[in-house]
């Protein structure tokens, strides 16, 4: 009796400059590097990888053709992360391309993130929550003029407050001592890269409300109530990304009318 499928999936061969790209790559949409942001210089970024400084350039050309970074020469140099800027309709498209991968990403993140919210509740450390606090912290002091004036624009800032709001996502998966979930959510939140130049360029004056509750709730290691503030920090996420999605169909309607 033949099976409807083979057991063992084909392997397709891997170089190695495609592994650096991958790791470049997802430390840009994880946030650890933004725009304007250096990477550290060609021969670091050999040393730490492990690999040679051709595959390093190799990896660069790959990342300069897809717009994530630019490279210049000369004293003032060096490897630089661009602003993801793209034109109003290619996002719209882009968002509506991805809306059903994004709602599939939320759905994955509710169930790791707020697994990994309640075994952080249990398992976590001082040094955990002093970590989770300083990135806190940082949140509330990007979001500040935005609480004094309502809403408003700010590049930069947003940028700056959505890296700090991946560590502060990381750091609770770092807490729960568990490197599957850890690498579960590194991924998730890789997956929901988009462009921060194009997308999200004003914070809500609310951003950091649902932080301050998980945070409160892991302190405490309140299971539930840790679990509850995940899930509701995670779905008005997703239902600002929907909102967003909304008013630019609406825009474009308006437009062609």
């Amino acid at each position: 009796m033949s099976r409807a499928r083979p057991v063992i999936d084909p392997v397709r061969p891997t170089s190695t400059y495609e592994l650096v790209v991958e790791q470049l790559r997802r430390a840009i949409h994880l946030g650890r590097f933004v725009p304007g942001d250096k990477l550290p210089p060609e021969r670091e970024l050999a040393k730490q990888l492990g690999v040679s400084r051709t595959t390093v350039r190799e990896a660069v050309k790959v990342l300069e053709g897809e717009g994530l970074v630019r490279s210049k020469r000369g004293a003032a140099g060096g490897l630089s992360v661009l602003d993801q800027g793209v034109a109003a309709d290619t996002l719209r498209r882009t968002l509506r391309e991805r809306l059903k991968a994004l709602e599939a990403i939320f759905d994955y993140r509710l169930a790791v993130e707020c697994a990994a919210a309640r075994l952080a509740s249990e398992r976590r450390k001082k040094k955990d929550l002093a970590t989770l606090k300083r990135h806190l912290a940082r949140m509330a002091e990007l979001a500040a003029p935005f609480l004094e004036n309502g809403e408003g624009e700010g590049f930069e800032s947003v940028a700056q407050f959505m890296a700090a709001d991946s560590e502060f996502h990381l750091c609770i998966a770092r807490a729960a001592h568990n490197r599957y979930l850890l690498s579960a959510i590194e991924e998730g939140r890789a997956a929901m890269f988009l462009p921060i130049g194009a997308v999200f360029r004003r914070l809500e004056a609310h951003s950091n409300v649902y932080h301050e509750a998980i945070f409160a709730a892991l302190e405490a290691g309140d299971q539930q109530a840790v679990h509850d503030a995940m899930a509701a920090h995670l779905r008005a996420s997703r239902k600002g990304l929907e909102g967003l999605l909304l008013r630019a169909n609406i825009g474009n309607r308006r437009r062609s009318a």
